[in-house]
């Protein structure tokens, strides 16, 4: 029974199930009672079962009428990887497919790593999969301005920092993104750049409209704003608020 507790381990399945495998084999839950699980293989028509208590194997049956399929095993943990990543980092997904392919690549390439790459999935075949993993971290993307919510991490940068300056809505929604150690070269540059731009714009806003400024010889944008219009009024305000938050910068560095 020690034996058997060490070949088994737990995998999610295409549908969010769990799966258990057992020595090369999948079985999927039959029943649950409390903390007792009552697996079958996933084959059809198979007799052999697992019982298990808290993720514990209390009973192994292993009399499966038929070879274990380790190739399609050994896809499925290719694929759990992915959706792993897909889940935990905001890489795009058809990266994280396109670099998972190359590790496997990158090893000795033999009959078997390249019969592994054969069978696995396209990526227009498993993207669904992969999305709703990503979805699980990510909100829904919303319909309207008013749906828009950035608090938490969404507004901090990935170090932690804050990054949402500025969420006003006197003439429409209006979102300000940047960091204080980008305001503070702003503050410092000689010569300021401001550009709109609408064809990389969100659609729930009118054009996105960013503050630059060079830093150390090369031009970097440095403020980010979502913004409802590109009339004077929407426009001044901007402007007006970036000058407060520079300043505001500029005593923080220079408190005398």
């Amino acid at each position: 029974m020690a034996n058997a507790q060490l070949d088994i381990k737990f995998t999610t399945n295409r549908l969010g199930n769990q799966n258990l495998v057992h020595n090369n084999y999948k079985f999927q839950i039959k029943s649950r009672r409390g903390d007792r699980c009552y697996w079958k293989c996933s084959t059809r028509n198979c007799p052999a079962t697992v019982n298990t208590h808290n993720n514990i194997p209390t009973k192994v049956d292993a009399n499966h009428n038929h070879p274990s399929d380790r190739m399609q095993l050994r896809v499925d943990d290719v694929l759990q990887r992915m959706k792993s990543r897909c889940k935990d980092e905001l890489t795009a997904i058809p990266t994280i497919y396109e670099e998972e392919l190359v590790k496997l690549r990158d090893r000795e390439w033999n009959d078997d790593t390249h019969q592994l790459v054969e069978h696995i999935p396209t990526f227009y075949s498993c993207k669904d999969q992969l999305y709703n993993e990503r979805h699980k971290l990510i909100p829904a993307l919303p319909t309207t301005v008013e749906d828009i919510t950035v608090d938490g991490e969404w507004a901090q940068t990935t170090t932690g920092q804050p990054f949402l300056l500025a969420d006003d809505n006197t003439n429409g929604r209006m979102l300000v993104f940047s960091t204080q150690e980008n305001l503070y070269h702003l503050a410092a540059a000689d010569t300021i750049y401001c550009d709109g731009t609408f064809y990389v714009c969100p659609t729930l806003f009118y054009q996105l409209y960013t503050f630059h400024a060079k830093v150390d010889g090369t031009m970097f944008p440095l403020v980010y704003c979502f913004l409802p219009g590109k009339d004077q009024q929407i426009i001044t305000w901007i402007y007006l608020d970036s000058l407060d938050l520079i300043s505001l910068v500029l005593l923080q560095h220079n408190p005398t």
